[in-house]
């Protein structure tokens, strides 16, 4: 199926888009529709996060078929199509994602009795693909130590503030996914936290946003 015309006709056709483009996980982005709206760095940037955010989707929520994240005045909004293509529409907020989801399944024929899923909040935990590891523990531990009640979820929620502002929205997805993990394989305790720092770093990719990051996050790498 041509998808670029088709993309084409979807941002045509709905006056809130400003653009789109079409993402695989071999191509990264292709058929970039966003014109002036988003620069060649910023769509660099994001395709690689989109790498990420995908190879994530794939091994802990393998049945989602979509993916919303939220901006300033926009919203991108993702839907996994056919033959591992994705395709990304920015919109404004006032355009519901049934609207999206309707027009994408009549352009690209798709039926409705099959619809394009939300974004999981959990992988079922009867899949029988991930029966034998669902994650539910990883997920249960990130739940307590963000109760408000814990003396980690100021810290917690600090860190995930700081790292949006140097990788913006997609922080969420990732903050969550290396929480998780993190409250897995340690001990989740103030003292651990320079561990967790250390993964996040990672995820940024501009070296003197990097080192901005270690700056403000130096209180919480200090011995405790």
């Amino acid at each position: 199926m041509e998808y670029e015309s088709k993309l084409s006709d979807i941002i045509a056709s709905l006056p809130e888009v400003s653009g789109g483009f079409l993402y695989s996980p071999d191509k990264g982005i292709y058929s970039n529709q966003t014109g002036s709206v988003v620069s060649d760095t910023a769509l660099q940037q994001v395709s690689l996060k989109l790498t990420k955010i995908v190879s994530m989707l794939s091994i802990h929520f393998n049945d989602t078929g979509g993916v919303r994240i939220t901006f300033n005045n926009l919203i991108l909004f993702g839907m996994k199509i056919e033959e591992g293509n994705w395709l990304f529409l920015l919109h404004q907020p006032s355009l519901s994602p049934g609207m999206i989801k309707m027009t994408v399944q009549m352009a690209l024929n798709i039926q409705a009795e099959d619809p394009l899923s939300e974004p999981a909040a959990q992988v079922p935990s009867d899949s029988p693909e991930t029966a034998a590891d669902d994650g539910s523990d990883g997920e249960a531990l990130m739940a307590s130590v963000l109760d408000p009640d814990s003396e980690l979820s100021k810290p917690l929620l600090a860190i995930q503030e700081e790292l949006a502002t140097h990788i913006g929205p997609v922080a969420e997805l990732i903050f969550g996914d290396s929480v998780a993990a993190w409250c897995t394989n340690s001990s989740h305790s103030l003292e651990d936290l320079p561990e967790l720092i250390a993964v996040l770093k990672e995820e940024i990719d501009d070296e003197s946003d990097r080192k901005i990051f270690l700056e403000n996050m130096k209180s919480y790498l200090s011995p405790r």
